[in-house]
């Protein structure tokens, strides 16, 4: 197996990078005094930002951990290594793509933002009109760093070489990430840029991110579209990946049947212990 670092360490390193800022802004005021009667403020920022970049570090370990298991499966897997020329311009189409989808949110985002800044500064008294500029200037770079800077992360976390996909029949490593799931759509599709067609292994998983739980599709492009044995094995995955989703489901049904059956048996029991009491009742009656 080839060397790979695990990708889920910089999240981490980051994540407590984090936490630091978030304890450094607690402090602010104790640095500076002129912000000091606004200390409530920068306690409760500071203390949600430690929270959740905590939160955010357990979750990135336990990920690093299973990034590892992974790993050590090394005789389980599918394998593919690309040519440089091959595997950057498939890489740079993707990115051309994003990078259009995104321009356009981010005005939307500015817009929103400036309007509201423009009320506030409206609407506040005359010692406090700065708080309308610090909202537009912390949720404007908020938005530039969501819709700009980090999606352009894909790209030079993709390029990490080595050039390698790694896939597991409930995991894998494709474009320098790392992909856990328990629910997945795994395909053999075309990807054509109208010059150039690509055969590709797509995996359209269920994943937990920043706008909450949702599907997206992660597509492994296959080295060799015109090696048959290539593409007999990535078949073989992709009945896998599915069979797998088929196996979880049936048992997350199964154990849904198991509660209902013993819900129904607690009812069941309280309907019984109704009657007895009502024969009690009744005969008590009678003597």
């Amino acid at each position: 197996m080839l060397e790979i670092k695990n990708p889920e360490k910089q999240n981490i390193i980051i994540a407590l990078i984090v936490a630091v800022l978030g304890i450094a802004i607690i402090f602010v005021p104790f640095v500076i005094k002129a912000v000091v009667s606004y200390q409530f403020y920068f306690t409760y920022v500071g203390v949600v930002i430690i929270v959740f970049s905590l939160g955010y570090t357990i979750f990135f370990y336990r990920r690093y951990r299973q990034f590892e298991t992974f790993m050590a499966k090394k005789d389980e897997v599918l394998v593919w290594e690309y040519d440089e020329a091959q595997y950057e311009g498939f890489i740079g189409e993707l990115n051309q793509i994003q990078k259009n989808s995104e321009k356009k949110k981010i005005w939307v985002l500015l817009g929103i933002e400036l309007v509201i800044s423009v009320l506030l500064v409206i609407m506040l008294s005359e010692g406090s009109k700065w708080l309308g500029f610090v909202f537009f200037g912390f949720f404007a770079t908020m938005s530039v760093l969501f819709t700009i800077v980090f999606p352009q992360s894909f790209k030079y976390r993709a390029l990490v070489k080595p050039y390698v996909t790694i896939i597991h029949e409930d995991s894998a490593y494709i474009m320098g990430r790392f992909h856990k799931w328990t629910k997945a759509q795994a395909k053999l599709k075309n990807y054509d840029n109208g010059e150039k067609m690509y055969k590709v292994l797509a995996i359209n998983y269920e994943a937990l991110t920043r706008n909450g739980k949702l599907f997206q599709e992660w597509t492994a492009v296959i080295p060799n579209p015109d090696d048959s044995r290539m593409i007999a094995d990535a078949k073989t995955w992709v009945g896998r990946i599915n069979k797998f989703t088929r196996l979880h489901e049936k048992q997350m049904s199964e154990r849904k049947s198991g509660s209902e059956k013993l819900f129904e048996k607690m009812l069941g029991k309280g309907k019984n212990d109704n009657k007895k009491l009502e024969k009690a009742t009744d005969s008590k009656a009678r003597k």
